[in-house]
C-alpha cells in the first residue's frame, strides 16, 4: 500500500511538471543567473538595452531614440546578450499623423473604459518593502492603483482585476489569462499589464519630467501573438504621443518572444513602470503622466490643452493666412473700382488685362517661329 501511495505521489508530481514544461512560455527558455540580461551593441560594444525578462535570439527593442536594435547572440551564464543595429524608426510616417492621433482614436465613443491587471502580483520596490517580491498583494498594486485614480479622476472608467497569480514563474502568464479574458470579455479600450522591470541599476530607469525624478515605462510586445501588427502599431502609437507629450517617459519597447495574454485584444500592452530598485513612489508618479498620454492617445485629451493647442494653433495660422488674403484681393478690388471710375470700368480694365496676356502669348509664339 505505502509503496503504491509513493507511485501515484511521483505520477502526480512528474505529471504537474511536464503540464508546466508545456505551458511555459518560450519567452523563458533563457535565463541569467544573475537575474538580468545586459545586450551590448555589437559594433560599438556598450550596452544598450538591460532587462530582468528573458531574452532569445531574434528579439528586439527599439531605443528611446527610436533605434532598433535585434538580439542576436544570447549567453545566459554570463547574462549577456548581443544585438546588431537594424535602422531608425519612424513611429509613424509623419507628423500630421501625431497631431492626428492626438484627437483621439475614440474620441467619439460614450463609453470609455480601461482594464488592468498584474501577472505579476508579487512585485514590488526594495526601498518601501525591503523585498522586491512579496507574496499576494505586492507594492505593484498601489502603483497600479495610483494608475487608475489618475485616469478616474479624467472621467473615465477602469476596471482593476486584483486577482492573484503568485508565483513569479514561467506558468504565471497562463495563471492570468483567465484574468485577462475576463477583461477582454467586458470590451475595454484597452487592456493593460502592469509590471515593474527587475535590473539593480535604478538610474537605468530614471527621467525627469516637469522638475519631478519618476520612473521610465518600457512597453513590451509579445512576438508571438498571431495579431502582433495591431499591438505594434499601438505601441508605436504610445510612444510617438508620450514622446511629444512627455520626452524620456518612454524608455523603449521591447518585442519579446512570448504572447502576454496579447491575442485577447489589439490595444492590449505590457508596461514596465520602473524597477525594484526605485522607489513605489517614483513609479506610481510615472503613472500619473503615463495616464495622460493615454487619455491623450485614446480619447483626445482635455479639449484646449496638449498637443490639441498645437493643432488648434495650426488650424487658426491657416485661418489667419486665408482672412489676409481675402482682405488683400477684396481691398485690391475696391481700389480698381476707384481708379476705372466705376464697376464696369474695372471689369473693363480687367478684361485688358486679359487681352493683353493673349496679346503676350500670341507675339512669343511668333519669337518662337522665328527662332525656328
Amino acid at each position: 500500500m505505502k509503496n503504491r501511495i509513493t507511485f501515484n505521489v511521483i505520477i502526480t508530481l512528474t505529471f504537474f511538471l511536464l503540464i508546466n514544461l508545456i505551458i511555459m512560455p518560450t519567452s523563458f527558455a533563457h535565463l541569467a543567473e544573475e537575474g538580468y540580461f545586459n545586450v551590448i551593441d555589437q559594433e560599438t560594444e556598450e550596452v544598450v538595452f538591460s532587462t530582468a525578462k528573458s531574452i532569445s535570439v531574434n528579439d528586439y527593442f527599439i531605443t528611446q531614440d527610436n533605434k532598433q536594435y535585434r538580439i542576436i547572440e544570447v549567453d545566459a551564464e554570463e547574462g549577456e546578450g548581443v544585438a546588431e543595429f537594424e535602422k531608425e524608426v519612424e513611429l509613424l510616417e509623419s507628423r500630421d499623423d501625431i497631431l492626428a492621433l492626438t484627437q483621439g482614436l475614440l474620441a467619439q465613443q460614450e463609453d470609455r473604459m480601461i482594464g488592468m491587471y498584474n501577472t505579476h502580483n508579487p512585485e514590488s520596490y526594495v526601498p518601501e518593502s525591503g523585498t522586491e517580491a512579496k507574496p499576494g498583494d505586492g507594492d505593484i498594486f498601489p502603483v497600479t492603483e495610483r494608475f487608475k485614480e489618475s485616469l478616474e479622476e479624467k472621467g473615465i472608467e477602469v476596471v482593476h482585476d486584483r486577482s492573484h497569480h503568485d508565483p513569479i514563474d514561467g506558468g504565471a502568464y497562463q495563471r492570468s489569462r483567465p484574468t485577462a479574458k475576463k477583461l477582454a470579455e467586458q470590451a475595454p479600450d484597452t487592456i493593460l499589464d502592469i509590471h515593474r522591470d527587475g535590473v539593480p541599476d535604478p538610474e537605468e530607469y530614471i527621467t525627469t519630467i516637469d522638475g519631478e525624478e519618476v520612473a521610465q515605462v518600457r512597453l513590451v510586445v509579445g512576438r508571438q501573438n498571431p495579431g502582433m501588427e495591431a499591438n505594434d502599431e499601438f505601441a508605436k502609437q504610445i510612444k510617438a504621443v508620450a514622446d511629444e507629450q512627455y520626452p524620456g517617459l518612454i524608455k523603449d519597447i521591447f518585442y519579446a518572444d512570448g504572447t502576454y495574454n496579447q491575442d485577447l485584444s489589439p490595444r492590449s500592452m505590457l508596461l514596465e513602470f520602473g524597477t525594484h530598485t526605485l522607489s513605489r513612489e517614483q513609479a506610481a508618479a510615472s503613472t500619473v503622466y503615463f495616464a495622460d498620454v493615454i487619455e491623450q492617445l485614446l480619447y483626445g485629451g482635455a479639449e484646449g490643452e496638449g498637443l490639441q493647442d498645437e493643432a488648434a494653433q495650426s488650424t487658426g495660422a491657416l485661418r489667419s493666412v486665408g482672412i489676409i488674403l481675402a482682405i488683400v484681393i477684396i481691398g485690391g478690388g475696391i481700389l480698381l473700382v476707384i481708379n476705372a471710375g466705376s464697376l464696369q470700368g474695372a471689369i473693363d480694365r480687367i478684361k485688358n488685362l486679359g487681352g493683353l496676356g493673349s496679346a503676350l502669348g500670341a507675339k512669343g509664339k511668333e519669337e518662337d517661329d522665328d527662332d525656328e
